[in-house]
């Protein structure tokens, strides 16, 4: 089966992909001033092998979905999809992703989950390199960027737990 987008894990320059965030951030607030930007994902982990794409997540209010993907589309980024209260574009092109954003329900389950990930990433070296052999799998067994992430979705939703448990 051809790949439709070859999964690539690099070693990232930290810096690098935290410049690449606060700009995006600072192009996301000049459009939706009152969003929460957070910088999620691999790349917000330091020393964390990820695709080159900094992920970023976009907190708006209720109801407010639709109007900040458009926003964000006029402004330079490319929608890709929305299903409920999750929208995501990339930016700069879907062939060429650097910035790959999620707007959602700042305060959701789904936001809180995400920033949870992020910070037992940064704090615990054990769920970090657990997370990064469930990457190195699915990066080997799947064809796309879909399959990929829902490879990876029973390693982190164990850690989830675990975090939860204490």
């Amino acid at each position: 089966m051809m790949r439709e987008q070859r999964i690539e894990l690099v070693d990232g320059d930290a810096a690098v992909w935290c410049a690449r965030f606060e700009r995006a951030r600072a192009q996301i607030l000049r459009v939706i001033p009152h969003a929460d930007v957070e910088h999620i994902g691999s790349t917000a982990v330091p020393g964390l092998p990820a695709k080159d794409v900094v992920d970023v997540l976009v907190g708006v209010r209720a109801g407010e979905i639709p109007d900040a993907a458009l926003a964000l589309g006029r402004s330079g980024f490319v929608k890709e999809g929305q299903r409920g209260d999750h929208a995501w574009l990339c930016s700069p092109s879907v062939a060429g992703r650097e910035v790959f954003v999620h707007v959602m329900v700042e305060g959701s389950a789904a936001w809180q989950r995400r920033i949870q990930f992020r910070d037992l990433l940064r704090a615990d070296e054990g769920a970090r390199n657990r997370y990064l052999a469930a990457k190195l799998h699915a990066r080997d067994t799947t064809d796309s960027w879909r399959d990929y992430t829902a490879a990876k979705w029973d390693t982190v939703r164990e850690l989830l737990e675990e975090d939860r448990r204490g």
